[in-house]
């Protein structure tokens, strides 16, 4: 079947808002992940038109093909990226074949999306730290209160976040897979990975000594995973609320876990905090951020 030849396409050749479309196949029996689960053929096709969510239709064609065709937004499709969240359709638009581009723009939006190149891969990388940051606590909590396996569950997912900040540092997109990407590049935090998941020493020993490389990292990392946050910080002159920082579209990907990182740079000295002489409505001032 040729793809190029499916008559859906042929009805949106003159809709303006479409930029293009990509098509996977399935390879028989081997598994393609869900997007292709009892699909012959996935198309991916995107649009400039900001919407919240993909639009799916299920077809098939003249020879009983059964084909998946999610429309999806340009901008929601590089939050995913940003984000992390929908991986196989990620995976599914840097690996399909681009069987309609217009004005090559789909060719230029995988190769940002390939080398990963800044800032996208700054917001990626802060979000992963923030992410990072916000197990790391919960798994130093979870060991005070001694309750060993809550913090063994929060420090091996920190420790994924860890290894998706090494890769995104070196220019590699981290997919689904990541601990196969970060055993391929020789990353160090495979080490600690399998020092967690391995390690003859009791689990308890083992969470206590990742924690403390986690520690040092935290540390060590903070400026350079921040970078995104200080670009928004130095983008005017005043101050800024957290409501600003989080309603920033630079920042919004990153949700409440942004005020925790924003208090741990403060507490570093990295970024800094000065209180507004106009009360609120309450009577309190407000505390807002900025950098010299």
């Amino acid at each position: 079947m040729e793809l190029t030849n499916l008559s859906f396409l042929h009805e949106n050749k003159n809709n303006h808002r479409i930029i293009g479309a990509i098509a996977s196949r399935s390879r028989g029996s081997n598994f393609n992940g869900s997007l292709l689960h009892d699909f012959d053929v996935l198309i991916i096709v995107v649009y400039r038109q900001h919407e919240e969510e993909e639009i799916i239709e299920h077809r098939m064609d003249a020879f009983n093909t059964n084909i998946q065709v999610i429309y999806v937004d340009r901008q929601m499709l590089e939050n995913d990226t940003i984000t992390g969240r929908n991986p196989m359709l990620v995976e599914q638009f840097m690996n399909g074949e681009i069987i309609w581009d217009t004005d090559r723009e789909l060719e230029r939006m995988r190769e940002q999306f390939t080398h990963f190149s800044r800032p996208l891969s700054e917001r990626r990388i802060l979000l992963e730290f923030a992410q990072f940051l916000a197990l790391y606590v919960e798994a130093k909590r979870h060991m005070q209160e001694q309750q060993t396996m809550d913090a063994y569950n929060c420090i091996f997912q920190a420790l994924q976040h860890w290894a998706r900040i090494d890769l995104c540092e070196k220019g590699i997109y981290p997919v689904s897979a990541v601990w196969e990407q970060v055993r391929e590049h020789k990353l160090d935090v495979h080490k600690l990975y399998e020092q967690l998941a391995f390690s003859t020493e009791t689990m308890e020993q083992r969470v206590e000594l990742v924690l403390l490389a986690c520690e040092f990292s935290v540390m060590s990392k903070m400026r350079e995973c921040s970078e995104a946050l200080f670009r928004v910080l130095r983008s005017r002159k005043q101050p800024w609320s957290i409501r600003e920082l989080m309603d920033h579209p630079e920042l919004s990907h990153i949700g409440s876990n942004l005020s925790m990182v924003i208090r741990k740079l403060v507490y570093r000295s990295l970024i800094n905090e000065t209180i507004t002489w106009k009360p609120t409505p309450g009577g309190e001032r407000e505390i807002r951020y900025w950098i010299g």
